[in-house]
């Protein structure tokens, strides 16, 4: 489950038994004021106390979703790195990516690319590249005497799509395959039959064969 971390640490007991095993919690500054003037709200205190709290229910790792951008938090990258030293949390880094007409910086896309590349060099010098998973989007690392790993996800440089298997579920009852597809497929009604929501699930991962199965019925 992906979330922004403001209230999650208070259900994550609950969604724990409900049989949530992982989330993936946005925090793109460690410094509260940058926080608020990036996110128009206070809670940088409730985000961490969410992924400490991630990591106490055992999720492993608790996920750390971080999109790099340069000028405003590139010179905390290594702090970041640092909060996988003692805990089982993956920081991922991800490049900026150009949702509803904001503009993406190639400057930060080399940043990210170039470290994803080596895994060396001056700013992360000890990290070990780890086997990834075949459905993995990042490339996965481990600075030498961390618990946890650092993943970089350099999805605008490096095009993932073909290893990706995502089926999201939004908050708005829809399934998308895509962040970037046009469109999802409903859930709520579905999710009264097992045999709707198995279609349901058939719509949004192969279209074209329920549009065959249809055509074929008409």
């Amino acid at each position: 489950m992906a979330a922004n971390g403001i209230t999650l640490a208070r259900k994550l007991p609950e969604l724990k038994e409900c049989g949530l095993t992982s989330v993936n919690i946005s925090l793109d500054t460690l410094v509260p004021a940058k926080f608020e003037f990036l996110t128009r709200r206070k809670g940088h205190e409730r985000v961490v106390d969410s992924i400490n709290t991630a990591v106490d229910c055992g999720s492993n790792p608790a996920k750390v979703n971080c999109v790099v951008m340069r000028g405003f938090n590139d010179d905390y990258i290594c702090d970041f790195v640092e909060l996988t030293r003692d805990k089982p949390i993956n920081v991922r880094f991800i490049e900026f990516m150009p949702f509803d007409g904001n503009v993406e910086c190639q400057e930060t896309r080399s940043l990210l690319t170039n470290a994803g590349q080596s895994g060396k060099g001056k700013l992360f010098p000890g990290l070990k590249r780890l086997q990834d998973h075949p459905a993995d989007t990042a490339k996965n690392f481990r600075m030498a005497g961390h618990i946890g790993t650092v993943s970089f996800m350099t999805s605008m440089t490096e095009h993932l799509c073909a290893g990706c298997n995502r089926l999201r579920l939004l908050a708005d009852g829809n399934f998308k395959v895509c962040l970037f597809g046009p469109s999802g497929v409903n859930h709520i009604l579905p999710c009264h039959s097992d045999l709707l929501l198995n279609f349901s699930f058939l719509q949004v991962i192969e279209p074209d064969h329920i549009i065959a199965i249809a055509s074929s019925s008409a």
